[in-house]
């Protein structure tokens, strides 16, 4: 998107697709940044981290939103859709962030390549037909559905009724299914790899309520929070638990990855578990398209 021409015609597409007047809010093509936008006084740019197997070869990445404030105050993602959703917009919020990161993944990464998306746990039950108009900004860029990985965040959705449409809804466009930040928030965990005397961990796993409700989902992916691993650190009966739960989700065909992974400790723990794919600092740090393209650069003069 480096033409004036290129951009114009992104602006008319999005406008006639996310019912926005793209002028208005700055889109813009950014040598530091890629695509970036301006919304609710909130400067939008993306960050990507990538999703690699134990030999290193990156499957994908999940895409991150960079907001600031109009002081260039860093927003965390939460707190920027909380605003999007004080100001009755998430709708078009998420939209739109959807669609920034997308681009600026074509536009800096392999085609082959799987780009993780967070959508907001509020649009899961207040929007009927998900991912159809994201489905038509994927087609306009020759990009297939199944190329993308919903994420989801389970915990943060109480109707399980909903949850089920929504993933299925996606499903049946062909978008794949993550479940994000899995094992986050429940204290049934702590007692699961920490139990008081005379509990059997490993006997009671299949009976945890949360557990089934992501197993009935039946994920394309489910991501560990970095809490699940951690439990399992200098303990070897709560690493058993840890493989019991990973072969559990295989079971169902459902890759796992270990995500937040900051330590070779945690790396050696997740591999030794028979997890799949590995997200986290110890891998690969969160970049912009800028950061990435020099990267990608220099390792091709490497190799040559």
């Amino acid at each position: 998107m480096t033409h004036q021409a290129d951009l114009a015609d992104l602006k008319r597409m999005l406008g006639i697709n996310l019912f926005l007047e793209l002028d208005e809010h700055a889109l813009t093509h950014t040598q530091q940044q890629g695509l970036v936008c301006n919304f609710l006084g909130l400067n939008l740019a993306s960050a990507f981290q990538p999703i690699v197997k134990s030999n290193g070869k990156i499957i994908g990445r999940e895409a991150l939103l960079r907001a600031t404030d109009p002081v260039d105050n860093l927003l965390t993602p939460h707190a920027a859709f909380d605003h999007a959703a004080a100001k009755y917009k998430l709708v078009a919020f998420d939209r739109l962030v959807r669609t920034i990161h997308l681009l600026n993944h074509s536009n800096a990464f392999d085609e082959h390549e799987l780009i993780f998306l967070n959508v907001h746990p509020q649009l899961l039950t207040s929007v009927r037909d998900h991912g159809r108009t994201f489905e038509q900004i994927l087609h306009y860029y020759s990009v297939p559905t199944s190329r993308v990985a919903i994420e989801i965040q389970e915990s943060a959705v109480r109707d399980d009724v909903r949850l089920e449409d929504a993933v299925q809804n996606y499903r049946n466009i062909g978008y794949q299914i993550a479940i994000d930040n899995f094992g986050a928030g429940h204290r049934s965990l702590d007692k699961l790899f920490h139990p008081t005397p005379g509990y059997n961990r490993l006997s009671s796993i299949e009976g945890l309520h949360w557990l089934n409700r992501v197993i009935n989902l039946r994920p394309d992916y489910v991501k560990f929070d970095n809490s699940v691993i951690r439990q399992t650190e200098n303990d070897t009966q709560a690493l058993l638990v840890l493989h019991r739960l990973v072969n559990l989700f295989h079971g169902i065909g459902t890759i796992v990855v270990a995500q937040n992974i900051e330590t070779d400790e945690q790396l050696s723990i997740a591999r030794s578990a028979g997890v799949d794919l590995y997200q986290g600092y110890q891998l690969g740090k969160v970049e912009s398209v800028f950061e990435a393209r020099g990267r990608l650069r220099r390792g091709k003069l490497l190799a040559a």
